[in-house]
């Protein structure tokens, strides 16, 4: 009898730190995009690289605490493949967790500090004006997405 209330017990306490993880594991699972932003950028001539170098260490260790902060869920980089004329180069794709994207409630004001917080990383010496222009924004919302 002594031995079956050890063991349960030695369940019972096992199981306590069990249901409280739980919930903080679930809170760390990540959310779903709900919203995507589309910056549609044209690399100054011969500077696409360096464009693309300028998006990476700049905007994106932006983007990587926005992500750790729950205000974004993900980010890409996506590069024109094709020679046809185009007014673009480059496309940035920021994922949301709500359908508000950027405009949800304390998003742009968190993202604020993190671009106050943020160190400008020149590339050769140039800043995003001398290596492109933002051509334009589409704001999108996530219908249907597959893995």
């Amino acid at each position: 009898m002594i031995a079956r209330r050890l063991a349960l017990a030695l369940v019972m306490a096992s199981a306590i730190p069990a249901a409280h993880a739980a919930p903080a594991a679930a809170a760390a699972a990540k959310a779903p995009t709900r919203h995507v932003t589309q910056t549609y950028l044209r690399a100054a001539p011969g500077k696409r690289a360096a464009l693309i170098a300028y998006i990476e260490r700049n905007w994106f260790a932006m983007d990587r605490i926005g992500i750790r902060q729950g205000l974004f869920t993900s980010y890409t980089l996506l590069e024109r493949s094709d020679d046809d004329p185009a007014d673009w180069d480059v496309i940035v794709a920021v994922g949301y967790p709500t359908l508000q994207g950027h405009d949800a409630p304390g998003v742009a004001d968190a993202f604020k500090k993190i671009r106050a917080a943020h160190r400008e990383i020149k590339i050769d010496g140039q800043s995003l004006a001398e290596l492109g222009t933002i051509v334009r924004h589409h704001t999108l919302t996530l219908v249907q997405q597959g893995s």
